[in-house]
């Protein structure tokens, strides 16, 4: 009896382990969820170039307080990435970082590339993007390039993402359906 049991026992871990080893290869195989386009690429270099991070007495912008960063096209359809400097122009400063400054509502991902769930829902924030074309303005934080923020709002988990409007800034965690983040923005405007 308890050799039977132990084989059973052997082949029901076995199984996990191949699916593990299959879920890991699967996500390390994905390109296409790596790929950039060239504009993308490009306003990464504009946003790397621009952000010092010594500079910390700049990143706490006031509201009403001009910024040196603008986003032509606003709620142009597509998620854009930012930094942290960004961050406390766009969305919320360092001195107030409970309260949304930015014109128009906007959504905050905040994600990593080791985050499954952060890919899952990736499709579902670009089309959504496109859905609110005009009305939305989508932002993409790294969590990994950006600890002060992680740390800021005490973000231990990802995907997190902010809906911001008004000075209102609600924080969810976890992975939703699109359908699901529909109705979060609905709400939110």
């Amino acid at each position: 009896m308890k050799l039977i049991f132990k084989i059973i026992l052997g082949i029901v871990l076995g199984v996990f382990v191949v699916f593990g080893l299959f879920t890991c290869l699967g996500g390390l195989l994905d390109d296409d969820d790596n790929t950039q386009t060239e504009e993308t690429e490009e306003y990464e270099e504009r946003i790397d170039d621009s952000y010092d991070e010594d500079d910390t007495e700049e990143n706490n912008i006031a509201p009403g307080e001009e910024s040196d960063y603008s986003v032509s096209n606003w709620g142009d359809g597509t998620c854009r990435a930012i930094n942290t400097k960004q961050f406390y122009q766009l969305v919320a400063s360092k001195k107030q970082n409970d309260t949304y400054i930015g014109e128009g509502p906007c959504v905050v991902d905040f994600w990593a590339d080791w985050c499954g769930y952060c890919k899952q829902i990736d499709p579902y924030l670009k089309s959504l993007a496109k859905k609110y074309q005009g009305k939305v303005q989508f932002y993409k934080v790294n969590a990994d390039e950006n600890p002060e923020l992680m740390q800021l709002y005490g973000i231990d988990g990802l995907p997190t993402l902010f809906f911001c409007n008004g000075d209102d800034i609600q924080i969810n965690s976890g992975a939703y359906s699109q359908a699901e983040f529909d109705e979060m923005i609905q709400a939110m405007l």
